[in-house]
């Protein structure tokens, strides 16, 4: 954290100048630059905003659009001729689109769009109805659609939920481009990258392999550079001890100047080692005892106006479990979590924690609760009983990366991240039997992640967490509990097996649904409708048999569609088209309406695969 990922990124971009050296890129080099910052606000829908790939494809379908609407009023009025110009700029204005895709765009943007989470009914709401972490997956969402030559991604996973995480991890295993990412999820990194660039000490470390492999060399290189450097030291000493001894000799005044030279040549090229956190710990205080039933949920139900969310809830919580509560985007996860530490009463039933149960909370925004007039070091004190001292409260400091000076720093002049570690070691100081963790990684580097961990597996007391990081949950916790949603009201079930077993399905889940644009074939039906007898019971076999015989024909109806859409896209780029003008016109509607058609039958498709699973 803090070496410069970020800058690195704007410096490829070219929104920071190099003080030296330059930055070449290929000529004509198409990036998709996703930042970790909110974006901006625009008047779009979640649709549109995906498909706003550039001003070009907007200028492009405008031109289209008068065209033909021009086309048509003359075909209406009778009048067949047209302006040669206006039939070559249609005709050029097609091929350019077709290079785009323009045909499979919106196909291809709801696909997306599901993987990242989204319903169908959310493509035509708003942008301004949604969170800011709805809206990076927007951003991300358009930035893949964009299908660039280099991706340039910085945190993409941050805002993601396991489902997302997993189906973005299938997708760019599959990415015919360039890829630069920067991320702290270990398990996603070791999936997608074939070369690991450490930012270190102001300078770029590179190592081929993935993030295991990384691991692996660097420790290798260390401890060269530990016994380089012990030798340099070794060296140094041993002039400096010839210096000391004859430097005031005339006889020897001679060598005793050529040592010092030598001296200061290896001052200048010391070997630097960087700075190793390999030692830093810290242990959670005692917890203290608690009764054997940490939290009962008994008919509890959650309900916003009409909105039913949860409905009976029936679930104890034993002294010790490490749970992972798990489900879908949108189930709720982070409201199930605030109702069992207490911060969200039950509108029915009963949610009550057993004897002498002390709370720790940590939820995503608990940085807002910060005093943003204190430093660091006295906010930490501010969270710490009396008998915690401050060597303690410093060793917590560092573990979350604010050593030295940085404690001293003002919490209104952080950035959202440091706030956030400071909020979590805040939590941390504080004795508790029970803690709630609510994503305590998204801004955690790989190293603070493994030190928030080892203290996590040392914990006395009982947990119940939220995580997308799957190295960090899997050694965490014994029990799963998955959210189901329905529509009169979510239910909580715990799972049979292990988390690693349910990672596995979601998984296979993942990579079924990650191959964008290409219509599945219908020689699946038969598994499906095996998969459909196997599970939960939903559609009648009946219908889902009609849901496949339409989807199979629309299929059918897509390719012909296509095929002839391709004949017209040549028949309209060849020049000779045009010396027919009624003939042409003729094409351009014809071109009109299969595009309208195409579209309808694409978003029906959609409708289909999405109901058959």
């Amino acid at each position: 954290n803090g070496a410069g990922k970020t800058t690195l990124i704007r410096v490829i971009l070219g929104q920071e100048e190099p003080d030296d050296g330059r930055v070449s890129k290929t000529k004509h080099l198409a990036i998709g630059h996703l930042a970790q910052e909110v974006p901006k606000l625009s008047d779009r829908t979640v649709l549109g905003e995906t498909m706003r790939l550039d001003g070009r494809r907007e200028q492009l379908l405008k031109a289209k659009a008068e065209l033909e609407d021009h086309f048509t009023k003359k075909v209406d009025e009778g009048k067949a001729e047209g302006h040669e110009s206006d039939l070559d700029r249609y005709g050029r204005v097609l091929e350019e689109l077709e290079h785009l895709d323009e045909y499979r765009l919106e196909a291809r943007a709801k696909e997306i769009l599901m993987g990242m989470g989204f319903k169908l009914t959310d493509f035509d709401r708003a942008l301004s109805q949604f969170s800011g972490g709805w809206l990076m997956r927007v951003a991300l969402s358009r930035v893949l659609l964009m299908d660039p030559d280099l991706l340039l991604l910085d945190e993409p996973t941050n805002h993601l939920d396991l489902e997302s995480l997993l189906w973005l991890e299938e997708f760019l295993a599959d990415y015919h481009g360039a890829m630069l990412l920067v991320s702290h999820d270990r398990a996603f990194l070791n999936r997608i990258v074939d070369e690991v660039v450490e930012v270190d000490q102001k300078k770029l470390n590179s190592y081929k392999g993935n993030i295991d492999s990384f691991v692996t060399q660097k420790s290798e290189r260390l401890e060269l550079l530990r016994a380089q450097a012990r030798g340099q030291e070794q060296q140094m000493a041993h002039l400096q001890s010839f210096i000391d001894r004859f430097g005031a000799k005339a006889t020897k005044a001679s060598q005793a100047q050529s040592r010092a030279k030598q001296l200061e040549k290896l001052k200048e090229s010391r070997i630097e080692l960087p700075e190793d956190r390999s030692t830093v710990r810290f242990r959670f205080p005692p917890a203290p005892h608690s009764g054997k039933e940490v939290v009962t949920l008994k008919d509890a139900a959650l309900k916003y106006g009409e909105k039913t969310v949860f409905r009976n809830l029936n679930w104890i919580l034993p002294k010790g479990k490490r749970v992972a509560i798990v489900g879908v985007n949108g189930a709720g996860k982070t409201t199930l979590l605030k109702m069992i530490a207490g911060q969200l009463p039950a509108t029915s039933g009963s949610v009550k924690h057993g004897h002498m149960v002390e709370v720790g909370y940590y939820a995503q925004h608990q940085a807002e609760q910060l005093d943003m007039n204190k430093t660091v070091l006295e906010e930490l004190q501010t969270g710490a009983p009396p008998d915690v001292t401050l060597p303690r409260i410093r060793g917590v400091a560092g573990a979350f990366l604010f050593s030295g000076d940085a404690v001293e720093k003002k919490c209104r002049v952080l950035s959202g991240g440091e706030k956030a570690r400071v909020a979590l070691a805040k939590l941390l100081l504080h004795p508790s039997n029970f803690l709630l963790l609510d994503e305590p990684t998204n801004h955690l580097d790989i190293e603070s992640k493994g030190v928030l961990l080892d203290a996590l597996q040392d914990y006395e007391g009982t947990l119940c967490l939220i995580s997308h990081d799957r190295e960090f949950v899997g050694p965490l916790v014994d029990t799963v509990l998955e959210i189901v949603p329905h529509p009169e009201g979510s239910e909580v079930i715990p799972l049979v097996g292990t988390y690693d077993e349910y990672l596995a399905r979601k998984v296979k889940e993942a990579v079924s649904l990650v191959r964008p644009s290409k219509p599945k074939p219908a020689t699946a039906t038969a598994s499906a409708e095996t998969a459909a007898d196997s599970g939960p019971k939903g559609p009648s076999n009946n219908q889902r048999k009609a849901w496949q015989k339409e989807r199979d024909k629309l299929e059918a109806d897509i390719t012909k569609l296509e095929k002839r859409q391709s004949e017209l896209h040549v028949i309209l780029a060849d020049q000779k088209t045009y010396d027919d003008k009624q003939k042409t016109m003729e094409y351009v509607e014809e071109q009109r309406k299969i595009e309208e058609t195409m579209n309808a039958n694409l978003s029906r498709w959609e409708e289909l695969c999405s109901l058959l699973g």
